[in-house]
């Protein structure tokens, strides 16, 4: 211990006396303790679960009940164990159960109202934003707070072009006016409400009875004093549910918080972390090299007078400890600290309301004790090197003699062999299986880069004098090398397997992101619910304005209610799909549209005399006759304009079945009168051109959306045309940059090293007349090796793991997709050609971009001028 503390005691004064080296370090490893531990507090802060039905505040508690509550059970937060709607409290009653204290109300339900772009339903909440116990549960943003009967500020998830401050909505069936005068945000306690208004702008009857699980009729208390867990049960008692502070606040103390867990959940981080590990020792290591090469005469000294090559690696570990402690409590410091200060930022990200912090002490923990590993770690190869610190020709100024090392080869190849056979047999099991193996052959090409390095010096000879130079100098200090080249490797390793993966699911996506047709080939559709039947006719009117006269427009209609609210349909399932996945693409109007002989032409993409019969009789037209049961069709009818759906109501049709021909775009088709009879309305949802009657344009359909888009953002204007691969040149472009910051800044550091200790052979050259321009081309020579000769095996080492990624089993199991006219398929994705998964253009920024713009800004930042070497006069 007392051998530590010395050699700290040195690591310190050295760290302080190379000031510009030392920030260098704590910089490389603070930066990804500092990232890692921001992530992990942010996530916790916005992400871990609130309990409580409603935001407190400052408020002591929030109450609601009702007499046929009475004896009702909660736990700690309100939650209620059982209770049945019923007629809420007074405020009188309230106050002679809670003597002394003060209430204001506060009401919430999920209503529909209508806004300039259509109806919209959500949650919206009655009660003065004013009053002190509502601070801290939300933020205004923009905008002022509610003032009177009928005005309104809105959730920032709601902002957009069609609601704003200025924008009046119109809600219940009376269509009371809701004039929105602010933006806010929301506390997450809770579900986030829509809209919040002024007490009055509502009646009580929109919000329906005394829900306690929806807290529709609740009061705000300040209490005279804290309302303890016996106050709370004897409230439960006279039928009173109560959220305490006082209760909620101790309960949450001794609840734990969102953290890691230790346990099998937490293998498949392993991997991940082992590889960000590797990332960062490697990284680190050549700037610890830099500091042995300069601590050199230190450590001649200190074995000149007696210390042995055990004390000679402790200081230089010594090194690692200290520079890996402080940078993980400064990167935990950093990123526990930045999460305050970008909480601004999260919450117009999140659009919620950021209002308390919380930190998940494990992870943090565990992270700042991989920072400290990755320091010693770093450190490592330095301290063997020190331990072999010849003595006397440090002292008398002579270049040490070191040993000829090719790595450990044999242990390399081994490695990787079983790396590369543990990637190609991993697809099967998953990606962190792929990030395991990756690992595994990273391991062993790090112990075959001395070997590589060796190898490419055989060709030393036919080079330029420049890159023979740089060649020739990267062998002989393959110690100084292998660590710069492994860290470009592992960089580039992982960039290339992601960007294959990437494209991967670009070419060929999963049957659950593709982009499948909603409509035959050259239609054009458009799909809205919500915007009444003046946006429709306003819709309509804008797209005859792009037509030419006389090109009918297709019109889709979905059941509703007779005030015109849409109802949801569901249809029979047409399979039975077991424990495989099922897809259905139908719409949000189940599959069963309401029109003409247009609409049905239209959905089977041909003429059917016999269906139009059907149709014309009163009976649906089924596209898919399996699920048809003795001439008719059933369906549940479920109400949308509430927040717990209603129970679904029942209804059955008769029906015709025609045969499919898997271009059909609806499960059923039925006359409006039909819905009529059975006492249902309809409204508009879809508008089409049939490509029959009319080829869209693309220019022409770009119009037809910008005009559609004006009147309302609640409308999808769609083209059908053949649809190429997804665009990734976003996602390429970060890889890109990524690289590129990664792979130079580690290129330059190795080669500021390498620079240093090519002095004396560039002072020789300058001595027996080499031009000025040499030490540039050497400098951009040594650049370009390291940076080539690490993304060139980083590319290749990269290409299986990315193969593998592309063909993990999950992404490809069977499944079974239901076509927009009923008829399931069972689909079986294969994965794409390898070939069309490598994205070229990134590996040619690796393998050519790259090294070339390395090689560039070694020459540029480097001084021309070769000083001649000094000599002393003795």
């Amino acid at each position: 211990m007392r051998g530590l503390r010395a050699a700290l005691r040195i690591s310190r004064r050295t760290a302080w006396r190379s000031k510009g080296r030392s920030a260098l370090i704590l910089a490389m490893l603070a930066l990804p303790v500092a990232v890692v531990t921001f992530v992990l507090t942010t996530f916790a802060t916005l992400y871990a679960v609130q309990p409580g039905h409603y935001p407190l505040g400052r408020a002591d508690a929030l109450v609601q009940g009702a007499r046929e509550w009475s004896g009702i059970g909660q736990d700690e937060w309100g939650g209620t164990v059982h209770g049945t709607k019923a007629t809420p409290y007074t405020r009188a009653e309230l106050a002679g159960l809670l003597p002394g204290s003060r209430l204001i109300p506060v009401s919430q339900q999920y209503l529909r109202y209508l806004a300039p772009g259509g109806y919209e339903q959500g949650l919206v909440r009655q009660v003065d934003l004013r009053d002190p116990m509502s601070q801290d549960t939300f933020r205004l943003v923009r905008g002022r707070l509610p003032a009177a009967p009928g005005e309104a500020v809105i959730s920032a998830q709601r902002l957009d072009e069609q609601i704003r401050p200025g924008v009046t909505l119109l809600a219940t069936e009376e269509r009371r006016p809701l004039r929105v005068v602010g933006v806010a945000l929301f506390s997450p306690t809770g579900p986030n409400p829509g809209v919040v208004v002024f007490p009055g702008s509502l009646p009580d009857s929109a919000f329906g009875p005394a829900d306690p699980d929806q807290v529709t009729h609740s009061w705000l208390v300040d209490a005279p004093r804290p309302l303890s867990w016996a106050d709370v049960r004897r409230l439960n008692a006279r039928g009173l549910v109560v959220a305490s502070r006082a209760v909620a606040d101790s309960a949450s103390a001794s609840k734990p918080q969102y953290d890691l867990k230790i346990d099998g959940s937490s293998l498949p981080v392993l991997p991940w972390t082992g590889i960000v590990l590797l990332q960062v020792v490697l990284a680190a290591g050549p700037a610890f090299a830099v500091g042995r090469r300069r601590r050199a005469r230190e450590f001649a000294l200190v074995a000149a007078q007696g210390g042995s090559p055990a004390q000679l690696r402790l200081i230089a570990l010594a090194d690692g400890l200290l520079f890996g402690l402080a940078g993980a409590m400064a990167g935990v410091a950093i990123g526990i600290a930045a999460v305050p200060l970008a909480a601004p930022g999260l919450e117009l990200w999140s659009k919620t309301l950021v209002d308390s912090f919380s930190v998940p002490w494990i992870s943090v923990a565990l992270v700042a004790a991989l920072g400290v590993v990755a320091g010693v770690l770093a450190a490592l190869a330095p301290a063997v090197g020190a331990g072999r610190t010849d003595a006397a020709a440090v002292l008398s100024g002579r270049r040490e003699r070191r040993r000829d090392r090719a790595g450990r080869p044999l242990l390399g190849a081994v490695l990787v062999v079983a790396g590369l056979a543990a990637t190609a047999a991993s697809a099967r099991q998953g990606v962190h299986w792929i990030a395991a193996s990756a690992l595994l052959t990273q391991l062993g090409l790090v112990a075959l880069v001395p070997a590589l390095v060796r190898l490419v010096g055989r060709a030393a000879a036919r080079l330029p004098l420049p890159l023979r130079f740089a060649v020739r100098d990267a062998v002989r200090n393959r110690g100084r090398t292998a660590p710069a080249v492994a860290a470009v490797m592992t960089t580039v390793v992982a960039l290339t397997a992601i960007g294959i993966a990437w494209r991967a699911s670009a070419v060929s996506p999963s049957p659950y992101l593709r982009d499948r047709p909603q409509g035959p080939a050259g239609s054009l559709w458009i799909s809205a619910a919500g915007l009444t039947p003046q946006l429709w006719d306003r819709v309509r009117a804008a797209v005859l304005r792009e037509l030419p006269a006389g090109v009918p427009l297709v019109e889709g209609r979905a059941l509703a209610t007779k005030a015109g609210v849409p109802l949801g349909v569901t249809l029979p399932e047409p399979v039975r799909s077991g424990n495989r996945p099922i897809l259905f693409y139908d719409g949000g109007y189940g599959g069963l549209l309401a029109g003409d002989e247009g609409l049905l032409r239209y959905v089977l993409g041909r003429e059917d005399p016999e269906a139009v019969a059907a149709l014309h009789a009163g009976k649906a037209v089924v596209l898919n006759p399996a699920t048809v049961r003795k001439g008719r069709i059933t369906a549940n009818v479920i109400r949308q304009d509430a927040g717990p759906l209603d129970n679904p109501e029942p209804i059955s049709l008769p029906a015709v079945g025609v045969p499919p021909t898997g271009q059909g775009w609806a499960r059923a088709v039925v006359a409006p009168e039909v819905a009529e009879k059975m006492g249902y309305g309809t409204v508009t949802t879809n508008l089409a051109v049939n490509p029959a009657d009319y080829r869209m344009s693309p220019a022409t359909a770009d119009r037809i959306t910008a005009a559609v888009e004006a009147i309302t953002s609640h409308a999808v204007v769609r083209l059908e045309t053949r649809r190429g691969p997804v665009d990734d040149s976003v996602a390429l472009l970060v890889l890109a940059v990524a690289a590129a910051v990664l792979v130079l800044g580690m290129t330059f550091v190795a080669t500021a090293l390498a620079a240093v200790e090519a002095r004396p052979d560039l002072e020789t050259m300058a001595a027996v007349g080499a031009a000025p321009r040499t030490k540039r081309a050497v400098v951009a020579g040594q650049a370009l090796v390291i940076a080539l000769l690490g993304t060139t095996v980083g590319v290749l080492a990269g290409l299986p793991p990315g193969a593998a990624a592309t063909r993990v089993r999950s992404s490809y199991e069977p499944m079974f997709v239901v076509r927009p006219d009923g008829v399931p398929v069972l689909v079986r994705a294969e994965p794409p050609a390898f070939l069309l998964t490598i994205p070229w253009p990134l590996i040619a920024l690796l393998v050519v971009g790259l090294p070339l713009l390395a090689a560039l800004g070694g020459a540029v930042f480097t001084r021309s001028r070769l000083q001649l070497p000094r000599r002393r006069v003795t």
